[in-house]
């Protein structure tokens, strides 16, 4: 018999609108109010998710941190993987930004560093940093992160980035804060190998995924450290494999042409190592846009950031989590158009058969009196 899995699952926390179609001329329908936001959070809960990740892009319609700290308010649960760019926020600051997050919801807030792999849009921030400049300054805030939540205060720092004399963080974080960190640069893996407490790599082959673990364990006995690994990416899960795919091609199907345009366009402005890999699976992957058995390249035609897809029936997802957990990756971060009803559904037909549970089975009785539906 399988084992329940002990993986950790997390959901996305989408910031933008939301729909049935991904890449559309008209923005999708569903706004992300602050009452829309808190719902996806209490379903991903109820779901078994622990966790929702909220991205940082300027192309989002709320600012990450303040509508994670919203919706933290008002939700139970479920806990935030929240976001930050390095260049966003001096690291004494958001050090303590996130101490006081972590204090007031406890147990609920993670943090996910985000370097960026694209120099237009880092520029939207007022960051024109080089690719290696961006991973000396990320290494340097995570320093000062862990720094400031760890050891007794006040704490002084001096390099050419970061500056600060005698900061007190009192109180001090009551738990500690994870930090995620992904990237597939070698910057970026040592980065992760010196610092992170997970690892996170985008949805790609499984041989790609296996020789980016082989590189993270060399470093991880460099370092003398053991990581944890994580999987981002999308998931289409339907009854039957034949409405899963169904539903993946419906939601590309009114991909515009403009839109498909302008990401093309923004390929050649990107110097992001794992966003480059994203690009080079999708166009390899010809005319069905299948990377590899149940594992589906369509996302990328309109979304950024990670572009591949989990694509099956309940136990065909369920079977090629396994198979990722027998590589290494115990966390997942997944999320499906519309968020709020793919994370309900995925819950009801893929979390019983990873977790071990059953259904209940109906108590029926005599006397003609129907089961309550």
């Amino acid at each position: 018999m399988t084992q329940p899995s002990t993986s950790d699952f997390l959901w996305f926390a989408q910031l933008s609108r939301d729909g049935e179609f991904i890449g559309t001329a008209a923005k999708p329908p569903r706004k992300p109010t602050l009452e829309y936001v808190s719902s996806l959070i209490e379903t991903a809960a109820e779901a078994g998710f622990s966790s929702l990740l909220t991205a940082t892009n300027y192309h989002s319609e709320h600012e990450n941190y303040t509508a994670a700290i919203a919706a933290l308010a008002r939700t139970r649960g479920a806990g935030l993987l929240i976001a930050v760019r390095p260049g966003m926020f001096q690291p004494a600051m958001y050090a303590k930004m996130i101490a006081t997050a972590q204090n007031l919801f406890p147990g609920r807030v993670r943090v996910n560093i985000v370097t960026g792999s694209s120099p237009a849009e880092n520029g939207m921030y007022g960051d024109f940093e080089a690719h290696a400049q961006r991973y000396e300054r990320t290494r340097e805030f995570m320093v000062i992160l862990r720094q400031l939540w760890t050891q007794p205060a006040p704490q002084s720092y001096h390099s050419e980035l970061f500056h600060f004399e005698n900061a007190v963080l009192e109180p001090a974080p009551i738990a500690p804060i994870p930090l995620y960190f992904g990237g597939a640069s070698p910057a970026a893996q040592r980065v992760a190998a010196e610092l992170a407490d997970v690892y996170l790599l985008w949805g790609e082959r499984q041989d790609m995924l296996q020789g980016r673990l082989d590189q993270m364990r060399v470093l991880e006995q460099e370092y003398g450290r053991t990581l944890r690994y994580g999987l981002r990416t999308h998931v289409v899960v339907r009854e039957t494999e034949d409405e899963a795919w169904q539903a993946a091609e419906r939601l590309i199907s009114r991909v515009d042409s403009q839109v498909r345009r302008a990401f093309v366009e923004s390929y050649s402005k990107v110097d992001g190592v794992g966003q480059l890999r994203q690009f080079q699976m999708l166009q390899e992957a010809g005319e069905g846009l299948i990377v590899e058995p149940h594992l589906w390249a369509g996302v990328g035609m309109a979304r950024s950031g990670v572009g591949v897809a989990i694509v099956g029936n309940p136990q065909q997802v369920a079977d090629k989590i396994r198979g990722y957990e027998r590589m290494g990756i115990g966390t997942f971060i997944f999320s499906g158009y519309p968020h709020l009803e793919e994370a309900r559904r995925f819950g009801e037909l893929v979390m019983p058969l990873l977790k071990g549970t059953q259904t209940e089975a109906r108590t029926l009785h005599a006397g003609g009196v129907a089961p309550v539906a």
